[in-house]
């Protein structure tokens, strides 16, 4: 799935919530019936200084796997906290989130976009991802996902490995190949070569990424890692 990586302000967002996971045997009529709840028992009309039309499906405190439970909610954003009312409150955090564009069913087309992000190497935070659904057409809607993105402020590596996540780096003394003429396990690496030549921080700013030479690396049988460098490059660049 294509996506881009963008940076957000915080948002407060209002509306009901519940917990559960997704092996739950119930997960779908928990986040159905917050839905129901929204709406048809008159919370979104409720709910003052709404700053926009748009519904939200906000997933928060997870720890990354399909067991760990984690509170669903179905709001809307709003300019301020209620001051009475029984609603539950978020604050969407600031940060970078891959961005997503479905269109579809409403409902299909997100189970289906989330089928594939969960298979996706994305460098995740999972402190909060949510739906932002942009009409209420259920079966050609528009629905921006935007999942949470651990934040990275500068290039580890030339081609998008973390060096603070590797387990050579205390064995070996490695400071990452930004930091160092060659590397620990060679004279040289040609990807960090290469990308040193053109020049650039790193390969996810080269007009040709991810190139043949980076494809190589990141799906090699013994040392690559599936793509994971690839979309971490796509975090660094912004």
């Amino acid at each position: 799935m294509e996506y881009e990586v963008v940076t957000l302000q915080e948002k407060i967002a209002v509306g009901v919530s519940a917990r559960t996971n997704n092996m739950s045997p119930d997960m779908e009529a928990v986040i159905g019936g917050l839905w129901k709840r929204f709406y048809n028992e008159g919370i979104y009309a409720s709910i003052p200084e709404k700053t926009n039309a748009k519904s939200l499906g906000i997933y928060t405190c997870y720890k990354g796997d399909d067991k760990s439970d984690y509170t669903a909610m179905a709001a809307c954003e709003t300019a301020a906290e209620p001051a009475e009312g029984e609603y539950s409150v978020c604050r969407i955090p600031a940060g970078r989130y891959a961005k997503f564009i479905v269109h579809g069913d409403m409902v299909q087309a997100v189970a289906s976009a989330w089928q594939e992000i969960w298979q996706m190497n994305l460098p995740r935070a999972f402190q909060c991802d949510f739906e932002e659904y942009q009409d209420d057409c259920m079966d050609n809607a528009e629905i921006h996902i935007y999942v949470g993105l651990k934040e990275s402020s500068a290039a580890e590596s030339r081609c998008g490995i973390l060096c603070s996540e590797c387990a050579y780096r205390e064995q070996m003394n490695c400071a990452g190949c930004v930091h160092i003429q060659k590397p620990f396990w060679g004279d040289s690496c040609p990807v960090k070569s290469c990308c040193e030549e053109k020049p650039q921080e790193h390969c996810g700013n080269c007009e040709n990424f991810p190139c043949a030479l980076l494809n190589q690396f990141a799906y090699d049988e013994k040392q690559g890692d599936n793509g994971k460098r690839i979309e971490q490059c796509k975090v660094w660049k912004g």
